[in-house]
């Protein structure tokens, strides 16, 4: 089936008052996005709306013109502030139904929590506008809902992430069916790490394109950089092809720095370990989440006190006293000791001051210390990381990881002290 000229449009409403006061983050759009352009649609919009009634409906109703698919995701608990399904009746023009399968599936949810009285507020969760049709949730209490609205598909999914996730995974297996999609456009990816953007787009030259492929680079807060190309699979296939030749030395096997290292430390049949100190467990926790981390994660360990750093790692007091906690000496000591305390292959390490406070004219708030030590050596670098707290916690375990990556793999020699990237 041909790839379709003009993608069909779609448009994406998260609704909650929570998102526009700032207490939660919006990460729902950014999941169903992704699903929507992966399939081939030009998602044009995402919109933000509160919970009253009046803005869900005027946002549904600016939303379905011009639209192919609306995804709605909020607003379907049992609250009197769960809105959508009433604002999804009115934009159709027709009046909200008590359907009896929907209470069974709320019915069904409470029985997978071992509760047995459902409260009557849930009642609210089992009306649906008249003509639309239930989206089974097998995660919680909510039903989705899909409509037309004249000839454009509306969808709405709870705003819980891990059950909107589930129900929107469903949904796509629909939406070809339903839509009358040609097949989606080819997407394919490259990570690189170690190089800015700046520089990177040096590199890369002319090879970034608004079409005939389209081409992007995003940058992750985690240390890595994707380049994504979308178009016909021949554009897309030579298009990777240069941008592979023009990166090669910055490129990742997996997507992030932290699934490369162990992907890498599997490949050799080697072990690691961590000794954090500002980072309170930002280097464990990346290297914990990649599938598979139990091949080569060793142990770690928050050496957050002095004490602690000369007690269990062997720090000697007189390097800290001749160089400072925060130091690359310092660093490379802590590594080397959760080495030989582990016997991991290699061991990565933290020192730094993550603020807000704490930090002096010499070693200001984000200076941070790393270090990787192997069996041929010890790698360290000084790096300065601005924002927050959790930001240089975050952000200097990204480093840290680059940092074991680049040994790793041979592109940094254990034994050098190497600048900030």
């Amino acid at each position: 089936m041909p790839l379709p000229t003009t993608p069909p449009v779609a448009h994406i409403l998260a609704v909650g008052d929570e998102l526009l006061l700032g207490r939660t983050v919006d990460t729902n759009s950014a999941h169903i996005s992704r699903v929507l352009t992966d399939l081939g649609f030009a998602v044009a919009r995402i919109q933000v709306v509160g919970d009253a009634h009046a803005a869900v409906v005027a946002a549904l109703r600016a939303a379905v013109a011009g639209s192919a698919l609306v995804v709605v995701s909020g607003g379907l608990g049992p609250t009197d502030d769960d809105r959508t399904r009433h604002a999804l009746a009115e934009v159709m023009g027709v009046a909200l139904v008590a359907d009896p399968v929907a209470w069974r599936q709320v019915q069904a949810a409470y029985r997978r929590l071992r509760i047995v009285r459902v409260p009557a507020a849930n009642r609210r969760q089992a009306l649906r506008p008249a003509g639309s049709r239930l989206l089974a949730n097998d995660r919680g209490t909510a039903p989705g809902l899909l409509a037309r609205v004249g000839g454009v598909h509306v969808a709405c999914v709870p705003g819980v992430p891990h059950e909107m996730q589930a129900m929107v995974a469903r949904l796509a297996e629909r939406l070809p069916r339903l839509l009358g999609l040609g097949r989606p456009p080819a997407l394919r990816e490259l990570w690189i790490a170690g190089i800015g953007e700046s520089a990177a787009q040096e590199l890369i030259g002319d090879l970034l394109s608004e079409r005939d492929p389209q081409v992007g680079i995003t940058v992750n807060e985690l240390g890595h950089a994707t380049f994504r190309v979308v178009g016909r699979p021949a554009q897309v296939r030579a298009r990777i092809a240069a941008l592979r030749r023009a990166v090669r030395a910055y490129l990742l096997p997996e997507p992030g720095l932290a699934p490369s290292l162990v992907t890498l430390l599997a490949r050799r049949r080697w072990t690691i370990t961590a000794a954090e100190s500002c980072t309170c467990g930002h280097v464990a926790a990346q290297l914990g989440a990649v599938p598979g981390v139990s091949a080569v994660l060793r142990e770690s360990q928050v050496a957050y006190h002095v004490a602690v750093k000369t007690a269990r790692l062997g720090v000697a007091p007189l390097l800290i006293a001749r160089h400072g906690v925060v130091s690359v000496a310092v660093a490379a000591a802590m590594a080397e000791g959760a080495r030989r305390a582990s016997g991991a292959d290699l061991a990565v390490a933290t020192t730094g001051v993550a603020g807000p406070d704490g930090g002096s004219t010499a070693v200001p708030v984000g200076t941070v210390a790393l270090a990787v030590a192997t069996a041929r050596g010890t790698a360290t670098r000084l790096v300065q990381v601005g924002g927050s707290r959790e930001r240089v916690q975050r952000r200097a375990a990204a480093h840290a990881l680059l940092l074991a990556w680049e040994v790793a793999s041979g592109r940094v020699l254990p034994g050098h002290q190497t600048g900030a990237r």
